[in-house]
Parts: structure tokens; sequence; C-alpha cells
């Protein structure tokens, strides 16, 4: 049954306040504002005393890990050797490497402005070089070396797994690789912050042994350091003698190259300065960039059109003269559809009418078949354009490169000539001063504190070891267990989303047959459903009345109608969801089957223009609804269902979202507010598309369904989004919550419905 503009049902006082008999007062809801605070704090999940408890339920399994690392640490302990160390205190003092202005005369000088940092670090390298200690290992002696090479048990594998890795060794590598192999995995070089100081140690099983290679290795740095220096000031000399005679020699062949090609490419007057010719090729730069840019916009037009349904271009939908068709049409096929009523298809006016249908359509189809054919030939000739301006740009830059390229290499000649001849004046008046520096031999490394044989080992640590051991077995045990709670991050239970800051409105529990929560089926309760069809989700609260499900959807109606502030309630509700199916469908029928169960009239308008279903469920036509009102193809017309007290207005045939844009929407749901006590909005999925942000702005609240298991950085995003649009959030209801994975328990509340129903 179709209600063509129904009779205004002005609210009631017990609509308006929620108390019969109240005098209707200003609507004040209790959502949950959003946009005045930063965003939402998982305090659920996320806070500190979360995971205190987590933890505290965790304390066998915290406390086995502790005594496993604790037992791991003894065992590597006990297998350890125990290793001494001995240290040498190294300074390197600045020294004048300008001294007779050598810095200028010495190509390895470091630069002036060098901080001592980098001096520290370079010396500590060059101490752990192999140059230096293999002059540090030759310089101990035999026995000493000898039980260098043997000590593989200083190095960590050996430490653990003992000598037979040292044995095995020996048979293969020389005696000296073997201490260097030794030496490298004993020592250890540390630089003291904002000093000059070095510690130089050294691990060994040996303390004496220990203490004699740290001054070994001293004693050879130091040498090798002053040997190095004196060689390189004898070698300044030489080396800035044959870099001068061949820098004098490369400009010799320098100036006869560039008198050779000047004569030869017949030079004379020739600017490097930009000309027209210069001006012309960056104009057709540009105007290639254009054409391609032109081109590849109307390519991308012509492979739309290409793939797309005519209807379906933005050149057709714009078309002046095809909307004016459309409209015809529309009117046409109207004025059939009356005549098809009272005449037959014979009739003269009803021949008329589809002889003039076939005309508009054929019509239709041509200026459509024309826009196609403008677009391709649009992109023919762009893309000719195009191709011409390349050839031109091609021709002309090869003109501009020959034209050019004698005086490029010119140049580079003339610059070649003139930076050897200043490089060979340089080194002229230089090169006298090069002796100076070779009769210099001064070191900068002094020892402050030689080393001594230590009375204590240095390690194995069996307290460190053993705080180590429970420390990881412990850290080990807590990331295991924090990663296992954080890495389900779906809504579980009732009150999960307590952390979004906003009322759970209710819990709807899943319609599994199988979890028992339904109590008693619809033929043993003998309700009338009045021709409803098979059972549905969708008409639970009216096919089975008798259930927990019917509880669970009139308990979530409670909450929303005692949402309000003094006494008032919100009457524009829209519905939505983060994701697709989470149930918001169904949970709005089942909420307004309620609400019209309680003597209240109420629509259910069906705003999801791409996938309507409300019609489906109702058992309605969706010939026109919502899309063609705001469209103004038809006028307003709502559906009354087999349920008293219930109507619904269909999405209808238009797709197209932006109409929610326009201001037709506001006095719509305004029009539509004087009529009912209630209108239900079932929006799409917020997260998706823009529509339940749209119906939002003009609705007095919005619900959002969440079904378990949903993310919770999906329902966290939905509603930030509506707290940036300053669309009121009244809360959530928790969807197919099944009872069955819970730790809430429900045995006992089913047993009291299951009593309950049995005695009514």
């Amino acid at each position: 049954m179709s209600l063509l503009n129904p009779t205004p049902n002005p609210p009631r006082g017990s609509l308006e306040s929620g108390i019969p008999g109240d005098s209707p007062r200003r609507l004040a809801y209790a959502y949950t504002d959003l946009s005045d605070r930063s965003p939402v704090s998982a305090r659920d999940k996320d806070g500190l005393s979360y995971y205190w408890r987590l933890l505290s339920r965790r304390k066998a399994a915290l406390s086995l890990a502790a005594l496993f690392g604790a037992g791991c640490a003894f065992l590597l302990t006990m297998r350890q050797t125990p290793v001494y160390r001995a240290q040498t205190i190294l300074e390197v003092q600045n020294l004048n490497e300008d001294f007779m202005n050598t810095r200028s005369v010495n190509p390895t000088a470091s630069p002036a402005f060098q901080s001592p940092e980098y001096d520290i670090r370079t010396q500590s390298t060059i101490l752990q070089s192999r140059p230096v200690l293999e002059r540090a290992v030759n310089a101990l002696t035999a026995e000493e070396k000898k039980e260098l090479s043997s000590e593989e048990a200083v190095s960590n594998t050996a430490l653990l797994f003992g000598k037979p890795a040292a044995v095995r060794a020996a048979a293969v590598i020389p005696e000296t690789e073997r201490a260097l192999q030794t030496v490298s995995a004993g020592l250890r070089v540390q630089s003291e912050p904002n000093t000059r100081v070095i510690r130089l140690s050294f691990d060994s099983t040996n303390p004496a042994l220990a203490a004699d290679f740290a001054n070994s290795l001293a004693d050879s740095f130091i040498k090798t350091r002053l040997e190095t220096r004196w060689q390189t000031s004898q070698q300044t000399v030489d080396w800035l003698v044959g870099r001068m005679q061949d820098v004098k020699s490369k400009l010799r062949n320098a100036e006869a190259e560039l008198q050779r090609f000047a004569a030869d490419a017949d030079l004379t007057f020739l600017s490097e300065k930009d000309n027209v010719n210069d001006e012309r090729l960056r104009q057709l730069q540009a105007d290639l960039t254009k054409a391609q840019s032109e081109a590849a916009s109307r390519r991308a037009r012509f492979e739309l059109a290409s793939s797309a349904p005519a209807e379906s271009l933005p050149e057709v939908l714009d078309d002046a003269t095809l909307k004016d068709y459309h409209v015809q049409l529309t009117t046409l096929r109207r004025q059939l559809a009356d005549l098809s009523s009272t005449y037959t298809q014979e009739n003269p006016k009803i021949v008329k009418v589809k002889a003039e249908i076939a005309t508009l359509e054929g019509a239709l189809e041509k200026k459509r078949s024309n826009i196609v054919s403008r677009i391709k030939n649009e992109y023919e000739a762009s893309r000719r354009a195009e191709d011409l301006l390349h050839s031109n740009y091609n021709a002309h830059r090869g003109l501009m490169s020959r034209q050019l390229s004698k005086v490029s290499h010119y140049a580079d000649l003339k610059r070649e000539v003139d930076t050897t001849r200043q490089l060979y004046d340089s080194m002229f008046q230089k090169v006298t001063e090069a002796g100076l520096a070779s009769a210099m031999r001064a070191s900068s490394i002094q020892v402050i504190e030689k080393a001594i044989p230590p009375r204590l080992p240095y390690k194995p640590n069996f307290m460190v070891n053993m705080a180590f051991g429970i420390l990881t077995g412990l850290f080990l045990a807590i990331a295991l267990i924090v990663q296992r709670a954080r890495s389900d991050r779906g809504i579980k239970e009732p009150g999960d989303t307590a952390f979004l800051n906003v009322p759970e409105l209710g819990v709807i529990p899943t319609s599994d047959s199988r979890s028992g929560m339904r109590l008693l089926r619809r033929q043993s309760l003998g309700l009338d459903v009045r021709g409803t069809g098979p059972e549905r989700l969708e008409l639970t609260t009216y096919q089975n009345q008798l259930s927990v499900i019917a509880e669970s959807f009139r308990l979530t109606l409670t909450s929303i109608l005692f949402s309000g502030r003094n006494g008032s309630r919100p009457r524009v509700v829209v519905v939505s969801s983060a994701n697709p199916r989470e149930g918001k469908t169904t949970v709005l029928s089942n909420l307004g089957i309620a609400l019209a169960q309680a003597d209240q009239r109420v629509l259910l308008v069906d705003g999801d223009m791409r996938l309507p279903r409300l019609h489906e469920i109702f058992s309605l036509e969706n010939n026109a609804g919502l899309g063609e009102v705001l469209t103004g193809q038809a006028p307003l017309s709502v559906l009354e269902t087999k349920i008293p007290n219930l109507f619904v207005l269909p999405s209808g045939h238009t797709q197209d979202s932006g109409l929610l844009f326009k201001p037709e929407l506001r006095s719509l749901l305004r029009r539509l507010k004087a009529d009912f006590d209630m209108i239900l909005i079932d929006s799409p999925p917020m997260l998706h598309m823009p529509d339940a942000r749209l119906f939002a702005r003009h609705a007095d609240a919005v619900i959002l369904v969440v079904a378990q298991n949903t993310a919770r950085d999906a329902v966290q995003t939905a509603c930030q989004r509506l707290a940036e649009d300053g669309s009121p959030l009244l809360g959530t209801i928790l969807n197919n919550w099944n009872p069955k994975h819970s730790t809430h328990v429900y045995s006992e509340s089913q047993e009291y419905y299951s009593k309950t129903y049995q005695k009514s």
C-alpha cells in the first residue's frame, strides 16, 4: 500500500519527552561529541594497567622463564675459561704539521680545521691494523709467541666449547696467523671522550702474557708511526718534482691541442650566449610539453569512451539535449503507463505514444554516438599535433647541437689549458719548500701508563651472567605474552568499545541455531506472522518475539529511547557501520519493528542507493524512492508494510550518491520528521562511501553497528571521521556476538528466559 503525502501525525507528549503526559521540551541528546578532544585513546588494551593485569595472570610462566634463563646462564658460565685483562694508557699529542709551511707541500697532511676527535679515531684504527699487530707479535719471545698462537680459548667460540677447536686449527693455520687471530679476538681499543687518551687492553688466559703483549703493541705502534712519518717526508720532494714535470708536459700538450683545433675548425668570432635559436628551442619544448599533456588527457577520455557505457560518460551526462530527451522520454513513458491502464495496446493513442518513445530513443542513441565520435576525433587530432611538434623539436635540437658542439669543445680545451697553467705556477713556487720536513722526526704518541699483570680474572662474571640470564628469560616471556595479547585487535566482548568513550547501546547475539540462542520456535508459540514470509533475521523481532535476539533488540531500543537529556530523544537516526557485512540493515529493521510494536509511527529510509535491501526484506516495490524524490522525478511516496505503524521509503533506481549533497535532502527529512515519530536511515559503510557522513549532517544522531571481530582501528577511524564532521555519535551496538566464545557468563540468563517463556 502506497501512502502519498501521509496524514501528518504530530509528535505526542510521550514521544517527545519520553514520559506520558509531559509537555514537549527542547531536544538535548546524550551523544558524545568527539570534536573537542584529541583522537580516541585506547584505554582498554593499550594502558599500563591492562598489561600489568595480563602479566599478573602469567606469574607461573614468568617464573619458569626466569629459572630457565638463570639455568642457561649458569651452564654457560661454568664452561667459560677465566680471562685476564691488562691495560696500557696512551696519549695522542697534537703535532704541528704546518711547521716551516710543511702543510702546503705535503700531500698527506691533515686539514687544519680537523677536529681532534678524528685524529684520535684515526690513531685507534691504525693501532689495530695488521702491520702493527704483526710487529708486536714478532717482538715477543718465542715462548710467548707459541703460547699466544695456541691460546684459542680467548675467542668467544672457544670460550664456550674449549680447546678442541684450537687443536684442530693448529694443524692447518701457520703459527703467526693463529697468533694474529688470538690478538684480534682479545684486543680492545677505547678512546676517552673529550680527551686525547687511548686505553689499550688485551685479554688472555695468562696474566703475564696479557701485560707483555699490551706493552709490546704500544712500543710497536710508536715505532711504526715514526717510520711512516719520516718516509712520507722523504718522499714529498721526489713526489713534487715528478708531479711538476708531469704538469709541465700536460700544459704543453694542452696548448698544442687548443691551437690545432682552432686552426682546423676555423673558429673566429663565435658567441656562447643565448640567441634566437635557443629561444625557439625552448618555445618548441614548451609547446611539445603542452601538446603531450593535452594528448594524454584526451587519450584518457577516449579510452574511457571506448571501455565504459556511453550513458556513463561525463559528456553524455552533462549534455543539455540528452537531459531534455530523458525528461521527454520519462513523460511519454508515464503517459503510456496511464493509457495502458485504460486502453488496449492497439489503441491509436497508445500506438502514437509508443512511436514517439521509439523516435526519442533513436535520437538519444544517435546523440550519444556523436559524442563518442567527437571524443575520438579530438584524440586523433591531438596525437597528430603532438607528433608534428616532436618532429620539429628534434630537428631544431639537432641543428643547435651541430652549431654549438665546436664552440663547446673549444671552451673545454681552453679551460683545461688555463687550469693546468695555474697548477704549474703554484707547484713551481712551492717545490723549494718540500725538503724542510724530512729533517723532522717527532712522535705524537706517548705512553702514560704501562700494563702490569692483573691479579683477578676479567671474565666470566657469575653475577652479571646470572642477572642477564634472568632478565633475558623474563624479557622473552613478556614479549611473547604481550605479542599474543596485541595480535588480536578485534572487538570481542561487550564493553570492548569502551576505548571509543561512547556508550554501548546494546549487544545483539549471533543468530546461529547451534549456539542455543533461540529459545522457542515460531510454530510452538503460535504467532500470527501475517504473511511476512519465511523466517528472516531482519524480521526476527516480529516473527520470533519470544527469543533472546528479539529481547536484545528491545533492550537496545530502550537504551536509545532513554539516551536523551531532560526527557528528550533523537528522532532522525542514521544507522551505519565501519565495514560492509556488519549487520546494520538487520539492526535497523529490527529496531524499527520493535519501535512500531511500541505504538510509534516509524519510517525506515533506505539510504543505501547502491545496494538497497529494505524493499526486499519487507516485500515492497522499488519503482520510485529516495533518489527520485531528491531529483524531482517522483513525488514523495512512502510504503506501508504489513507490520502496523511501520513504513518504508525505498531507495529507488537512482544510484547517484551526489544527490545527498543537495539541499533537498534537509527539506525532505524536515518534512518526514513532521509526519513520523522516529526516522531510521540505513546508510552504506562509512569507510567505503560518503553517504553515511552526508546523512549524519542532517540527522539528530548516528548509531554505529560493530560486528564481533571487527578491527579496532576501523571502528576508531569511523568515529574520528564523525568527530571531524561534527556529527553527533549516539553510541555503538555490538552485533553478531557469540557467547560461546566469550568470557561473559550467559548460561544463567538463557535459563531465566527459558523458564519465563515456558510459563507464558
